[in-house]
C-alpha cells in the first residue's frame, strides 16, 4: 500500500485557496480527499492525494510558488506529538534528531538525514516515490515548514546559508528567496538546508517534560507499527469516512494511491476483504454508539444506515440481541458477544436499504 500522512497537513490549505479565487472542496474531491479529515487529529490520508491535491491547485492558480506559501502558515504544532517531544530536547541537535527519527510517524512519504561536513549541517529531505508526477509543492511545503520549525527554536532572524532544491527552478523565485532568507538554488542533488553546525549547540528550554515522556512513549509505539498493514490503513480510512456517507471501496483505494483492485489484492492476501473490514468498523463504531446512549437513528446515520430497521436487522446480526437490549447487557456480557462477521456477510444492505455510498463493492 501507498504511504500515508497525518491529516494535520491539511491545515490552511482551504484558506490559501480561497484567497487564490480556488474552490477547495472541489480540488479536494478531485483529489480524492475530504476536508472534513482535519476534524479527526489522528486521522491519516494519502501523501500522493495531497501531494496531486498541491500540484493542482498550484496549477490552478497559476502560481508556482503554491507549496512556500503554505509553508509560511506552519509551525511546530503541525507535527503534533513529534513537535511536542522535539519542543523538550536540551539543544537542537537532540530536537532534530528527535525529528528524523519520528517523522515517519507524522508523514510516511518524506526521510530526513542529518549531516555534518566542514563545519557545515545538511538536513536532507528524500521524499518517496508518489507517482509519475513530479511532487514539486509537496517538497517545498515540506522543507518550508522544517525552516520554519528550526526558526521557532533559533529565533525569527534565523536564516540557513543556503537551501537546495532537486527539481528545476520556477520562474519567479523571489517568493522562495524572501522566505528562506538566503539563496535558493534549484538543480541540485539533494532538498536540503544547510547551516552552521555551530546552530547545532542552541540551547531548547524545557516547558513540560512529563508531557514529553508521554509524547514520545506514544511516538516509540506509533514507531514500531509504521509499517501497517493494509487492513489497518484501509481500517482507518472506513473508520474516518463511514460517518459522511462516502465511504466507497473506490474512494478509499482513490486515497491510498491505488485503484480499487490493487487494493482487494493486497486485502485478500492479508485475509480479508473491503467489505469484512467495512463491517468490522461499523460493528465496533455501533457497539460503542449504542452503549454511548445516543438515539437510534443517530447511530443508524452515523454508521451508515438509512433508516432504524436496518439498523436494527443489522445489528442483531451481529451482536445476538437488538440495541436496545445490548445496552441493558454488562460490560462482561457484551465482552463475550462482541464477535462480528469478518467475512463480509450480515452487512445489511443487500436488498437496497443503506446508502448507496457504503453499498459493498462488485
Amino acid at each position: 500500500m501507498r504511504y500515508l500522512v497525518r491529516s494535520q497537513v491539511l491545515t490552511g490549505y482551504a484558506t490559501l485557496a480561497r484567497a487564490l479565487g480556488l474552490a477547495p472542496e472541489l480540488l479536494a474531491k478531485a483529489a480524492g480527499l475530504e476536508l472534513a479529515a482535519l476534524a479527526d487529529l489522528d486521522a491519516r490520508i494519502s501523501a500522493r492525494a495531497f501531494a496531486e491535491l498541491l500540484e493542482n491547485s498550484a496549477r490552478a492558480a497559476s502560481i508556482d510558488d503554491f507549496g512556500i506559501r503554505l509553508a509560511e502558515t506552519r509551525g511546530l504544532g503541525i507535527l503534533g506529538p513529534v513537535g511536542i517531544v522535539m519542543r523538550e530536547e536540551a539543544d537542537l541537535r537532540s530536537a532534530l534528531g528527535a525529528l528524523v527519527r519520528y517523522l515517519p510517524v507524522h508523514n510516511e512519504a518524506l526521510v530526513l538525514r542529518l549531516s555534518e561536513e566542514e563545519r557545515i549541517v545538511a538536513l536532507e529531505l528524500q521524499v518517496r516515490p508518489l507517482g509519475n508526477f513530479l511532487p514539486r509543492h509537496f517538497t517545498e511545503l515540506s522543507l518550508g515548514a522544517f525552516f520554519r520549525i528550526i526558526r521557532r527554536f533559533l529565533g525569527p532572524h534565523w536564516s540557513p546559508i543556503r537551501v537546495t532544491f532537486e527539481h528545476p527552478a520556477p520562474k519567479d523565485c523571489s517568493l522562495h528567496r524572501r522566505f528562506f532568507g538566503c539563496p535558493v538554488e534549484f538543480a541540485e542533488e539533494a532538498n536540503a538546508l544547510f547551516f552552521p553546525v555551530s546552530d547545532l549547540n542552541a540551547p531548547i528550554s524545557l516547558s513540560d517534560a512529563m508531557l514529553a515522556s508521554y509524547a514520545r512513549r506514544y511516538l516509540e509505539s506509533m514507531a514500531q507499527h509504521r509499517d501497517a498493514s493494509a487492513t489497518e490503513k484501509v481500517r482507518e480510512l472506513v473508520r474516518l469516512w463511514l460517518p459522511t456517507g462516502s465511504c466507497s471501496a473506490s474512494h478509499v483505494a482513490r486515497a491510498l494511491g491505488v485503484d480499487r483492485r490493487s487494493m482487494h489484492r493486497y486485502l485478500h492476501q492479508e485475509g480479508h476483504s473491503f467489505l469484512s473490514v467495512l463491517n468490522d468498523v461499523r460493528a465496533e463504531m455501533a457497539s460503542r454508539l449504542v452503549c454511548g446512549g445516543r438515539p437510534l437513528c443517530e447511530v443508524a446515520e452515523v454508521v451508515g444506515f438509512s433508516g432504524t430497521a436496518a439498523f436494527s436487522r443489522w445489528f442483531s446480526q451481529q451482536f445476538g440481541c437488538n440495541p436496545s437490549s445490548w445496552r441493558r447487557l454488562s460490560d462482561a456480557e457484551r465482552a463475550r458477544r462482541r464477535v462480528p462477521l469478518r467475512n463480509g456477510s450480515g452487512n445489511g444492505r443487500g436488498r437496497g436499504e443503506q446508502r448507496r455510498s457504503s453499498t459493498p463493492p462488485k
